[in-house]
């Protein structure tokens, strides 16, 4: 028994190494300048036209894909680019910020129906978090906590050079507001 609990820790830690390493590495941040494009690979696969390959994108799990989806729109800015289906309770959709920040959202069902893993559902342990950096963390924290967010931890700098909040979602997923403020 021990040695699953070490198993399941060790990979909740580098899943949450590998998400804020890779959304950081994205380079996206809410509010700022997000002109400059990262390189993307594209396919084409006959007769298919050429499509953009993403590097990659977290998934979050919800009951309620809709109200994730206008939570992340109207609390942090992302534009909501796909729903499915487009009207009724959604099952799954996307949500971007800036040209390469994408965030994907699905049922618990869906994703049990979907793999066969049937151990997926709602939990009070959050192990990972996103991360959304923004040149100005007490007016997007201000933004999201009129949006509904969770307060979890007031804007403050940090002693490694950020400054930083925390709030939840509808859901309960951290979400880290951050800036880096030392030069």
């Amino acid at each position: 028994m021990a040695a699953r609990t070490v198993r399941l820790w060790a990979a909740g830690t580098t899943a949450s190494a590998l998400l804020a390493v890779g959304l950081v590495a994205a380079g996206s941040t809410a509010g700022a300048d997000t002109t400059k494009h990262r390189p993307t690979a594209t396919t084409t696969a006959a007769p298919s036209p050429t499509v953009q390959t993403r590097y990659g994108q977290t998934t979050l799990y919800t009951t309620d894909v809709n109200k994730l989806l206008n939570f992340y729109r109207d609390a942090l800015g992302f534009e909501v680019l796909f729903r499915l289906p487009e009207t009724g309770a959604a099952v799954f959709g996307t949500v971007r910020l800036g040209p390469d920040y994408y965030i994907t959202m699905t049922t618990y069902d869906n994703v049990k129906q979907a793999t066969g893993i049937t151990s997926i559902g709602r939990s009070r342990m959050h192990q990972s978090e996103v991360v959304v950096l923004t040149p100005d963390v007490d007016a997007l924290f201000a933004r999201a906590k009129r949006a509904g967010a969770r307060v979890l931890m007031a804007p403050k700098d940090q002693p490694w050079g950020e400054r930083s909040a925390y709030v939840a979602d509808p859901e309960g997923n951290l979400i880290q507001i951050s800036t880096h403020t030392e030069s």
